[in-house]
């Protein structure tokens, strides 16, 4: 029995497999970065970020001026601190993708990302920056 797969349920099936096993984990599952990318047609950094799911928003009960970016609770992607205009993205699973494997430097990194967050989720004259600045488990914490 022959089985087809269209182009829809396979990006269906990246969906699903992102949302529950996180982005480096979903590279892995295709044999490393180059073969993700083979499969996916995925060119350049911009390509590697519209190809992501777009996350769930919700508001911290924890920190008022905090929207949540993330595929599942307690598993937050990035954080958007209105108060100082910031987004905060995780360094795991978005910036050292486009820093380590696309060779951006951390300026080129910032440029994408804030072109990307105006285009997908309307995030305007925000600054993007890696989450580092977050220990892990503060980062985890204000997940409500």
């Amino acid at each position: 029995m022959k089985i087809l797969i269209t182009e829809n349920k396979l990006e269906n099936k990246l969906e699903n497999i992102i949302k529950s096993s996180g982005i480096t984990r979903t590279i892995n599952l295709f044999g490393g970065f180059d073969n993700y990318c083979k499969v996916f047609k995925i060119e350049g950094p911009m390509d590697f970020l519209k190809s992501l799911p777009l996350m769930d928003v919700v508001q911290s009960e924890e920190k008022p001026d905090w929207s949540l970016f993330r595929y599942e609770k307690g598993k937050n992607m990035m954080v958007y601190d209105r108060k100082i205009e910031t987004v905060y993205i995780n360094y795991n699973e978005i910036w050292s993708v486009l820093s380590n494997k696309f060779e951006l430097n951390y300026s080129e990194t910032e440029k994408l990302t804030k072109e990307w967050l105006d285009e997908v989720y309307n995030l305007r004259e925000v600054t993007p920056n890696k989450s580092t600045s977050f220990s892990e488990r503060s980062w985890m914490r204000y997940t409500i």
